[in-house]
């Protein structure tokens, strides 16, 4: 008699297939309303890190270009959905391609799914002024999440949102 209630214990320890069944379907159910939010989070991320990327990249242009004997420092800014940007001692006339002598450049593939819809050109020549530019680029994600990276007239490089959706950065 004691070896059936031991058999009978045995039995009732697993899950049955009906309760795997519900709980694959409840797994599968949370997982559909978690990802798009994901992917809405992931997309913002790469906005932000392409606005911040630039303007990491002009403020150390920025400070480069006051070092004694660096000489002028040019940023080339070029739009559209295969943008890029570079730092160099020269203006580079497309920075899509080699961009030979930059010091750095950043290729739209390098944040999938932003576009630059409009950027400028600077030159930092140590002077620490830069003379009539104020908007560096402008990024958009492909839920139309934008951010903006402008120049203070002393070169300092800021980031504002164009809608007020990105809640870390101050609206434009």
């Amino acid at each position: 008699m004691a070896g059936c209630v031991a058999v009978a214990r045995r039995r009732t320890r697993g899950f049955t297939l009906i309760e795997a069944v519900i709980a694959i379907g409840v797994i599968a159910l949370l997982t559909s309303l978690v990802l798009p939010s994901f992917n809405d989070m992931m997309a913002r991320a790469r906005l932000r890190a392409a606005a911040e990327d630039l303007a990491l990249g002009l403020g150390n242009a920025r400070l480069e270009s006051l070092r004694p004997g660096s000489g002028a420092l040019h940023v080339t800014v070029q739009a559209g959905t295969t943008w890029c940007w570079a730092v160099g001692p020269a203006l580079q006339a497309d920075c899509r391609g080699s961009a030979a002598g930059a010091h750095k450049v950043v290729h739209s593939a390098d944040y999938p799914g932003v576009t630059m819809t409009e950027g400028a050109n600077a030159v930092f020549d140590g002077s620490q002024q830069i003379a009539g530019i104020t908007l560096a680029a402008t990024f958009v994600s492909a839920q139309g999440q934008a951010l903006r990276v402008h120049m203070t007239p002393l070169g300092r490089a800021s980031i504002c949102a164009q809608d007020v959706r990105i809640a870390d950065y101050p609206v434009c």
